[in-house]
């Protein structure tokens, strides 16, 4: 594993363990807000997420939002070889811990990928660029290789937008980065 990206990690790890509770509330917030009023959000066919968990942005509240929008929703369910398919799920109580205590969707309808789907792309940190700094097991780069006209955006805290990071060849490149400061870019 690159040592420089494993210092990364636990540097990022550690500011976000140190949020309060009130500020992590107001940054989940102003994330959320930017996250649903993105176009490409709003005209999705398929929206692709993820449940967060462990000090990461909040997630919760836009699968329930997409969920209350009656928008097709599908949440990552990770398989062998460090692979995912996404599932679609219809209401939160289909979902239960998986791999690495994440919850995952114990549907079986897999998700029909379109050109207006989009993908919520968890991250420690990226570049403004769309360089990615992922948790290292590479399941959403080896996913999102198979994609790679998909629309994809990461949402992040301020603070996990970083000038560089040691992007390699196989790391996949986000479209657009949500932040609680910028409401994103484009």
């Amino acid at each position: 594993m690159n040592k420089e990206k494993q210092i990364l990690r636990q540097k990022i790890r550690l500011q976000r363990s140190q949020l309060s509770s009130e500020i992590r509330k107001e940054k989940d917030r102003l994330i959320f807000e930017a996250l649903v009023q993105e176009p490409a959000v709003q005209n999705a066919d398929v929206i692709l997420a993820y449940a967060s968990c462990h000090d990461e942005p909040d997630t919760w509240k836009f699968i329930t939002w997409a969920l209350e929008q009656k928008k097709k929703i599908a949440l990552p369910k990770c398989g062998q070889n460090r692979q995912m398919k996404f599932l679609v799920i219809s209401r939160l109580e289909e979902l239960q811990a998986g791999t690495h205590d994440i919850p995952e969707p114990v549907t079986s309808q897999k998700a029909v990928i379109t050109e207006h789907s989009v993908c919520i792309v968890p991250g420690l940190a990226f570049t403004r660029e769309g360089c990615r700094l992922g948790q290292g097991a590479g399941y959403y780069d080896r996913f999102l290789k198979n994609y790679p006209d998909l629309y994809t955006i990461g949402i992040c805290y301020d603070f996990m937008i970083q000038d560089a990071l040691p992007c390699e060849v196989h790391d996949c490149q986000i479209r657009k980065i949500i932040t609680d400061a910028e409401g994103g870019r484009k």
